[in-house]
């Protein structure tokens, strides 16, 4: 079987996936089906999300792919069994851009900010909504929103949705004071199921609702600061571990172990990595300032002329 050889790209990758689904295809693509080949979509999208991140458009390019790749694998599944193809997923796509746009290719009058876009989106996905529910059983205001996201994720969506039904607390010190409340209700828990000194509790399910609780409103807080609380959460694990790789090098000097030091002597090569890193970003800041400094100084002398 010789490769597609099409004029265009993505003929060429439709036709190589139906390709390897083909009886002389690849057997390990003849085998898979929409449910096992979801690790592989979560894995791509977020290998995409780290590209992004790290400002690495040599592998954003190939990651982007592979994620397509992932489309057009399901739209192939999908045909094969009869219930749509890869143009009906574009046709439909492009169908509901263009009528959550009509700022865009439509009346223009009024839409001037990204926040009055959001408010008419909003207002454009609800009458989908009311014109689905014709069909739908699920009348909530909640249905919809997928359980297979990221716990935090659908969190957020969960409180994005009643928020907007005024369900919400009218201020950010609202959110707080609960907070704080629930940290009281943790320590409760905890303190009757035996000394916090331990080194690790067993498991109990109360604990688990109180802590659950902290996480649902850690995400209400971030939402109410302006932060997405994935984002947030993942620069923290990104803040801890280019701390955490500047101990391990600083203990590579002493010729040990991670474990062969104390935890008080692994503190003390924590606060090192930590006055690294601020003298680094110290720098980094000088340099920038110098050199849009630099930029306005060429722009005053330069001639108008």
């Amino acid at each position: 079987m010789n490769p597609p050889n099409f004029d265009s790209p993505l003929e060429n990758l439709l036709a190589l996936t139906a390709d390897l689904r083909s009886p002389e295809g690849c057997p390990w693509d003849k085998e898979q089906t929409h449910l096992s080949v979801i690790p592989h979509l979560l894995e791509e999208t977020y290998e995409v999300v780290d590209t992004i991140e790290r400002g690495d458009d040599n592998h954003l390019r190939e990651e982007l792919g592979d994620l397509l790749f992932q489309i057009t694998f399901h739209s192939q599944l999908a045909k094969e069994r009869g219930a749509f193809g890869f143009q009906d997923v574009a046709n439909d796509v492009f169908q509901k851009l263009v009528f959550r746009h009509p700022h865009v290719y439509g009346n223009k009058s009024g839409i001037d900010s990204g926040e009055k876009v959001l408010n008419q989106w909003d207002q454009l996905k609800q009458k989908e909504k009311e014109s689905k529910e014709k069909t739908d059983s699920d009348k909530s205001i909640l249905a919809g929103i997928p359980r297979a996201l990221p716990a935090i994720q659908r969190s957020e969506k969960i409180q994005s949705k009643v928020t907007k039904q005024g369900f919400d607390w009218p201020t950010v010190s609202g959110v707080f004071e609960k907070f704080q409340e629930e940290i009281k209700e943790l320590d409760v828990e905890l303190q009757s199921k035996g000394s916090l000194d331990s080194k690790k509790l067993p498991y109990d399910e109360r604990v688990e609702d109180e802590l659950g609780d902290l996480f649902f409103l850690l995400v209400n807080l971030s939402r109410k600061l302006s932060i997405d609380p994935e984002t947030c959460l993942r620069r923290a694990n990104e803040k801890f571990e280019t701390r955490f790789r500047i101990v391990e090098d600083l203990v590579l000097q002493t010729g040990k172990t991670l474990k062969d030091h104390s935890l008080e002597e692994l503190d003390l090569f924590w606060d090192q990595a930590k006055l690294q890193l601020k003298i680094k970003s110290e720098i980094t800041s000088d340099a920038n300032s110098t050199i849009q400094g630099n930029k306005i100084s060429n722009r005053k002398g330069s001639n108008p002329n």
